[in-house]
C-alpha cells in the first residue's frame, strides 16, 4: 500500500498517545486504502471512547 519508510500500525496494534499517561492509548481499527500513500489515514478507537482518523505522519511508531 505505501513506499514510506515509516512502517504502518498493524490493525488490531495499541498505539500508545502521549507518555504522560501511558495507561492511555488506543487501538487501531483500519487503513483508509483511498488515502495517498505519502501519508495514508489510520483510524484509533480511544480507551475513553469514540474513534477518530489521523495521518501516518502525525503517529508516532516506536518498535519496543
Amino acid at each position: 500500500m505505501t513506499s514510506s519508510p515509516t512502517p504502518l500500525p498493524a490493525i488490531g496494534s495499541r498505539c500508545w498517545r502521549d507518555l504522560i499517561s501511558p495507561e492511555t492509548g488506543a487501538t487501531v481499527l483500519s487503513l483508509a486504502a483511498e488515502t495517498p500513500e505519502a501519508d495514508p489515514m489510520v483510524e484509533l478507537a480511544y480507551d475513553e471512547g469514540g474513534t477518530g482518523w489521523w495521518p501516518l505522519s502525525t503517529l508516532v511508531v516506536e518498535q519496543a
